[in-house]
């Protein structure tokens, strides 16, 4: 586990040396996604992350992608609902390179009219692939259906529409709310040194400083409700989502280790009833997500149009028997997967500053593998059971894409 250093600006940084790495992961993330969006806004936050790549005062957009990758590294930037990261990864003796790139993109960028229109015909483009995506599509719209009302409802990419119509100035604006030093993380983790990393970054981004009033982010409500996009495909995709946790909530391990009992690998309850048992579907898990102020708890299948309210009733018929009893084999067995994964992950300096990263702007501190491990393993049968209830009183989203007889899975799943 690294260090936490608040600079005087407010702005964060996290460094986590792990001594024998020829390489490090470095990045920088804003609390700033698509779910800080106005209603004129959506789609900025990640037409923001896509503009910081193409150009600033003294590097063009080829400059930026040629100096990382004439290192061997690599570049790249993800938005969220929540936030939006920037990330490098290279080799430790270029570090340098990486902590001063990351902050020119992101204190100097030119949002250069001529690269801004092209940029938005890429977006354009990545919005019409995932168009063609059904599995992406039926998440889409899940979220639409259970948020309805809310930023969170919207898709991060935004549409074509909302994309062409967004300016430079909007861009701007955008970031002055969001990328606020005291709304930032800077992260490192692998082959860095702790105190040579840490005045680095004091230099780099000691041009970064508060602006215009900050997001004020609103808590949404869990709508729910049915949509059916009826394209004509191969397999139709079935998502089901009920009310969940809140990251920041006390049901949030829980939550967790719920998903993983009911479809978290194998020998979950749903893979095994729905795949192993009844050969309905190749693809079936449960999942869970939380946000800081709600969550979800669903289930999805790609599957035969004629299993899908089959499937549907399975679903149902789990998370009622969820409520009722679950055994403390099924218990053990999610709390050891959930723990593996972490600690694999933790052998990953990637993985490791984006688990920091979202740790400090969930909980405003980072625990130890020891303090989630502990989380885990206090959660009991009576936890497990009160995730199924609140799952199963709660108002339901589905979301099918591909040919169904929707009524009869809305019937199935007694919504």
């Amino acid at each position: 586990m690294g260090d936490l250093h608040t600079l005087k600006s407010g702005l964060r940084v996290y460094v986590d040396p792990m001594p024998g790495l020829e390489s490090a992961a470095i990045g920088v993330w804003a609390q700033a996604g698509s779910i800080d969006e106005r209603d004129d806004e959506h789609g900025l936050a990640h037409l923001l992350e896509h503009m910081a790549f193409k150009g600033t005062a003294s590097r063009t957009a080829r400059d930026i992608a040629e100096e990382i990758e004439a290192v061997g590294g690599y570049l790249n930037a993800a938005t969220s609902s929540q936030r939006t990261g920037y990330y490098v990864r290279l080799l430790k003796d270029d570090i340098a390179l990486g902590v001063d790139v990351l902050s020119d993109i992101l204190l100097n960028p030119l949002f250069d009219d001529a690269e801004f229109a092209r940029e938005k015909d890429v977006v354009i483009q990545e919005i019409g692939e995932a168009a063609d995506t059904p599995d992406d599509v039926v998440f889409e719209n899940l979220q639409a259906i259970a948020w309805a009302g809310h930023p969170l409802a919207c898709p991060i990419l935004g549409t074509s529409a909302s994309v062409r119509g967004h300016t430079t100035a909007g861009l701007r604006t955008f970031m002055g709310r969001g990328y606020q030093p005291d709304k930032m993380v800077v992260a490192a983790a692998g082959g860095v040194d702790a105190d040579d990393f840490l005045k680095r970054v004091d230099d780099a981004f000691s041009g970064l400083r508060a602006g215009d009033a900050g997001n004020q982010r609103t808590a949404p409500a869990f709508k729910g409700g049915v949509k059916h996009d009826a394209r004509s495909i191969e397999q139709t995709h079935i998502a089901v989502a009920f009310p969940g946790a809140s990251s920041r909530g006390d049901d949030f391990f829980a939550a967790r280790v719920f998903a993983d009992i009911l479809g978290g690998g194998m020998a979950s309850r749903l893979f095994q009833k729905v795949r192993e048992e009844r050969g309905l579907a190749y693809s079936v898990y449960a999942f869970s997500d939380s946000y800081d102020d709600c969550g979800l708890i669903g289930c999805y299948a790609g599957a035969d149009a004629a299993e899908i309210p089959v499937i549907a009733e399975i679903f149902r018929q789990e998370i009622a028997s969820m409520g009722n009893a679950v055994a403390e084999s099924e218990l053990a067995r999610a709390r050891s997967m959930l723990r593996a994964s972490m600690l694999m992950s933790l052998e990953s300096p990637a993985a490791r500053i984006e688990n920091a990263a979202g740790q400090l702007f969930r909980d405003g501190h980072i625990m130890s593998a020891e303090e989630i491990t502990a989380r885990l393993d206090a959660v009991t049968q009576s936890d497990i059971r009160r995730c199924a209830q609140k799952a199963a009183d709660g108002p339901a989203a589905l979301s099918i894409v591909g040919a169904a007889d929707v009524d009869a899975a809305v019937s199935a799943l007694a919504i």
